[in-house]
């Protein structure tokens, strides 16, 4: 039987054919328009190789046009690689050589990988001259739908395999969790969870709105002229419309956001609750497990309302996901114990893209081994520590990154902190704090070391940061975390650019350029 994921949208774009299903500025496809543009372009992929369980890797900005090159290699069982060129994006020869493709379609010039090369634009123009006639749905339900590669923040990036059988379940959750009436506007990768995101609006007949590159002022006039709107938001964006003179008071049309990809300070979260008077849920995951755990609407008024621990909760565990605390061992820990969150559902990636190593590391009995570090309530809601990687050690202590960065969020004059670790020949590691000042703040030595002072006060003195790093932006990966890889490069390109001293217990942080001059990035 053809994959059910797949002929539920095309069932869903012929029973809405004639109402609105893609935007992007002026430029606004039908269901039925869009649901043509699919079957051409499966012709055109199909007369350029691309089959069932073919490899085809799609390299583009963050176009509406990508959308519907994903439809068509689903229809044709294609096992799909995206990638939207971003500021941040790194190790493309890398994935383009590891996806194994027989086609590549790109807007931008790629590395060379053997494979057969076309132009996006001129796909598009090739596709309407072809028949729009169905085609037969050739994907099944353990099919490869998509190899889609972690942002590599700690590594060089890995293949995440997905069937269309696991994308199903997760449309089913979104759809069920939180409707389609809104327009979806969409301000995230495509390549990530904003391409999904906008097949599951779709699927269900709702509209979604490509809006690219985000920008407060632009982001609140869509939502305006489309209200009412939901949107998907990591953290760093929410941030900016709290932070511009033009959405810190609301945003008209927007009644629900979604938000997630990494760590929010539950601080600037609660003054959004208070001021943009909308829905917030979030969604906790990750490429391999999907959804994991949710924060409710209802957990946010909670939290508002006499349970302020909630705003720091990544939610809990979605219906027909399982959910576990376990130590290095693998021995479940009750509740308020921290160990390594271990999850298992329906929706779970079937394995790394070639890699039989890493998925030794991460399966156990049925169960991926997310890598992060958490703990639950008597509530049974999550609260994460921490990546385990993301883990410093500091002359024997182990210093996990997420307390530090909210410790130090905590200043009034910083609007981001993020801390990585380098090496040290004192103390093995060192923490290294990335500060981003609020705007019309001039970063200093003295609001610095204020800053630190709060990690020691809510913390100890070995979480201290060494050095401090004033910034006028956090980099990010393509997954919108920050990219903690460049960080530490960074750090260790910096440091050498002057001698180290050991940070001694009551040592003041070495600065990397208080001002904007030799600190920036």
């Amino acid at each position: 039987m053809p994959a059910a994921y797949v002929t539920d949208l095309v069932d869903a774009f012929r029973r809405h054919g004639d109402r609105p299903a893609i935007g992007c500025g002026t430029r606004v496809l039908t269901f039925g328009h869009a649901l043509d543009e699919v079957w051409r372009l499966a012709r055109a992929l199909r007369e350029l190789g691309v089959a069932r369980t073919t490899g085809l890797a799609c390299v583009t900005g963050n176009r509406p046009e990508t959308l519907l090159v994903r439809l068509a290699a689903h229809v044709l069982g294609a096992r799909l690689t995206q990638v939207v060129i971003e500021p941040a994006t790194h190790d493309l020869a890398h994935v383009l050589a590891d996806c194994r493709p027989a086609l590549v379609v790109a807007d931008t010039p790629v590395p060379g990988t053997g494979a057969r090369r076309v132009g996006l634009d001129d796909l598009m123009r090739t596709a309407r001259d072809l028949p729009a006639d169905p085609v037969p749905v050739a994907a099944r339900e353990e099919d490869i739908a998509r190899v889609t590669y972690t942002s590599g923040t700690t590594g060089p990036p890995k293949g995440v395999v997905s069937t269309f059988a696991a994308l199903r379940v997760r449309a089913g959750w979104t759809r069920r969790h939180e409707g389609v009436e809104p327009v979806f506007v969409s301000v995230t990768s495509l390549a990530q969870r904003a391409g999904g995101r906008c097949l599951e609006h779709l699927l269900g007949g709702g509209r979604a709105e490509i809006l690219d590159p985000f920008d407060p002022p632009a982001f609140a006039a869509v939502c305006a002229r489309l209200a009412p709107a939901t949107t998907y938001l990591l953290p760093p964006m929410l941030y900016r419309l709290q932070d511009h003179p033009a959405t810190a008071g609301g945003v008209p049309g927007l009644v629900s956001v979604s938000y997630g990809g990494s760590r929010i300070v539950p601080a600037r979260l609660r003054e959004a609750l208070r001021v943009y008077g909308t829905e917030f849920r979030q969604g906790y995951g990750t490429n391999e497990s999907a959804v994991i755990c949710r924060l409710t609407p209802a957990d946010h008024a909670d939290a508002l309302g006499g349970k302020p621990r909630l705003l720091a909760s990544a939610g809990r565990p979605v219906p027909g996901v399982r959910v576990s605390v376990r130590d290095e061992d693998g021995r479940e820990l009750p509740p308020g114990r921290s160990g390594e969150v271990w999850t298992r559902s329906p929706a779970m990636m079937a394995g790394y893209w070639h890699r039989p190593d890493l998925d030794a590391r991460v399966w156990r009995d049925g169960w991926l081994r997310t890598g992060d570090v958490g703990r639950r309530d008597e509530d049974g809601y999550l609260y994460l520590v921490d990546r385990i990687k993301d883990m410093i050690i500091v002359g024997g202590d182990n210093i996990y990154c997420g307390p530090v960065e909210d410790a130090l969020a905590r200043h009034p004059a910083v609007a981001q902190a993020v801390v990585v670790g380098r090496e040290s020949a004192v103390t093995g590691e060192e923490i290294h704090a990335f500060l981003r000042p609020v705007a019309g703040q001039e970063p200093s030595d003295r609001v610095a070391d204020e800053a630190c002072r709060l990690v020691v006060d809510a913390l100890a003195e070995a979480h201290r940061p060494a050095v401090v790093h004033w910034v006028d932006h956090i980099p990010v990966a393509a997954s919108g975390k920050p990219d903690k890889r460049r960080l530490r490069a960074m750090a260790e390109a910096r440091s050498q650019s002057r001698a180290d001293r050991a940070p001694g217990p009551a040592a003041p942080p070495r600065t990397g350029g208080a001002g904007r001059g030799s600190g920036h990035i």
